[in-house]
């Protein structure tokens, strides 16, 4: 598992990705850590990072790569790397919670063939990823620490959805659920 940067290539109708080198986010040296210790007090409780600025801190050129998350590994059958959008983060004295913006490039096993996919593929210019989130956790802020990975205090459990209701729908309503003739309550449970 890791950040990787990847040239990214328009060809043949869709992207090709191919490998370029490992990117340290994590450790005294990562990036984030550089990253927090330019920002002033009051920017370190809430501050975003898109992955070109990411690129530009490490001194890459961001107008033709981009960053990968790879969650399968080196040793895995399978190929599972997510594009980064942004990290959104939040400091604390010596730690520092992060939540990762990604889109599913390729998420498919491939055999002992993975490592050599993972390298270099393309992906279909019509394809709509899938857009997930992450959280992670560095054990480290603006008063100091070691930059090391561990568990996310952010971590809910939970997936959150809109409440749905059994009466008829009110003006208010945007839950899209349509009005319904054996409604048992006149009023909408979710705006009560």
């Amino acid at each position: 598992m890791g950040f990787l940067i990847y040239k990214r290539m328009v060809a043949n109708g869709g992207v090709r990705y191919a490998k370029l080198k490992p990117l340290k986010l994590g450790g005294r040296d990562g990036l984030i850590a550089k990253h927090v210790k330019t920002l002033a007090d009051a920017e370190t409780q809430s501050w975003k990072l898109d992955a070109a600025g990411l690129l530009q801190l490490a001194g890459h050129d961001a107008a033709d790569s981009t960053v990968l998350f790879d969650i399968a590994g080196r040793d895995a059958t399978s190929v599972c790397l997510y594009e980064l959008a942004r990290i959104h983060g939040s400091c604390r004295e010596t730690s520092t919670q992060i939540a990762l913006d990604l889109s599913v490039l390729i998420d498919r096993e491939v055999g002992e063939d993975a490592a050599e996919v993972a390298q270099e593929f393309d992906v279909p210019a019509d394809v709509q990823a899938k857009r997930l989130g992450e959280t992670m956790s560095l054990s480290g802020g603006p008063a100091g620490g070691d930059w090391k990975w561990g568990t996310s205090a952010l971590q809910l459990g939970a997936t959150v959805v809109p409440a749905h209701h059994s009466g008829p729908r009110c003006s208010a309503c945007t839950c899209g659920r349509k009005d319904s003739a054996s409604a048992e309550s006149d009023a909408c449970l979710t705006h009560v």
